[in-house]
């Protein structure tokens, strides 16, 4: 897995056969500041069996020890393992959740509103109703219906590409990766998104890290629907600058937001005229062939 620096080696003879062990520096400054990741290697003979690490932003402000000793410790107790377990390691050892082999479509649509029926979830019908006219593949996720825990912040992501919560997201992870267009659409709540598409947007930092540790980036246009009770623009200054943090950390290529208000007077979005033509009009234009010269 490993390209960086091997720090210190270790042949450890078992019953099983010769066993390598190698502790790896990786600088990954171009990542974060100061990131540093400390990667374990355990080879059968020369095939690859096991690989662990730690990164430097794992290890929290103020800890007892730093990355590097995390690393000389978790080196010493692979060993140790491996000479007193050596059968476990004699095959390879997959320790990441791979994503799901399907799940590919050209447009996802992340609808924010916990409400089932509500403006949101009828303008993400529009969009999958006017992407299957122009020929193209879509899935609406309804946030709400998935379990999506928060972003707790520990950076393992970062070490192998993969988020260790075991939740829905890695479906949503394998739709946005390969997704041509990518629809938020959202109501306002106190100022921003609902808590649960905050929750994905922070969870979507394994897709930056599977864009920095693997290489695979994004390739999307982006494009926010967004509903608010209150009339004009003020309502939306947090929401465009949420949604737009989330699209510009991806790579993802935004497009101009549809911004509908006043459906507190309205209440329902296809009662205002022109919203639905703004929107279908609004992903029409980003499904439409670009000359890319």
């Amino acid at each position: 897995m490993s390209g960086g620096t091997i720090e210190k080696i270790r042949a450890v003879e078992t019953p099983e056969g010769t066993f390598t062990i190698r502790l790896i520096h990786d600088d990954l400054e171009s990542i974060y500041p100061g990131m540093v990741r400390y990667t374990v290697d355990i080879l059968c003979g020369k095939e690859p069996v096991a690989t662990y690490a730690v990164n430097s932003y794992e290890v929290p402000p103020g800890s007892l020890v730093d990355t590097r000793e995390a690393a000389e410790v978790l080196f010493s107790r692979v060993a140790h393992d491996v000479a007193s377990r050596p059968h476990t390691y004699v095959r390879p050892r997959h320790l990441t959740r791979p994503l799901p082999g399907s799940g590919a479509y050209d447009v996802v649509i992340l609808q924010g509103s916990p409400r089932q029926f509500g403006n949101s979830a009828r303008i993400a019908s529009w969009c999958s109703d006017e992407a299957a006219r122009a020929g193209f593949s879509s899935r609406v996720f309804f946030l709400h219906e998935l379990d999506i825990r928060p972003c707790i912040g520990c950076y393992a992501c970062y070490n192998f590409g993969y988020c260790p919560i075991d939740d829905d997201m890695p479906g949503i992870v394998r739709a946005l990766e390969s997704a041509s267009v990518i629809v938020v659409c959202t109501p306002v709540y106190t100022g921003t998104v609902p808590a649960g598409l905050k929750a994905v947007i922070d969870r979507c930092q394994w897709l930056h890290a599977r864009e920095k540790v693997l290489g695979r980036e994004v390739h999307a246009r982006g494009l926010l629907v967004a509903v608010a009770g209150q009339r004009g623009s003020e309502p939306f200054v947090c929401i465009t600058r949420v949604v737009g943090m989330f699209m510009g950390n991806l790579g993802i290529r935004p497009a101009a937001p549809v911004l509908i208000d006043d459906l507190d007077r309205a209440r329902d979005v296809g009662k205002v005229e022109g919203a639905e033509d703004d929107v279908r009009a609004a992903l029409r234009a980003l499904l439409a062939p670009r000359d890319e010269g």
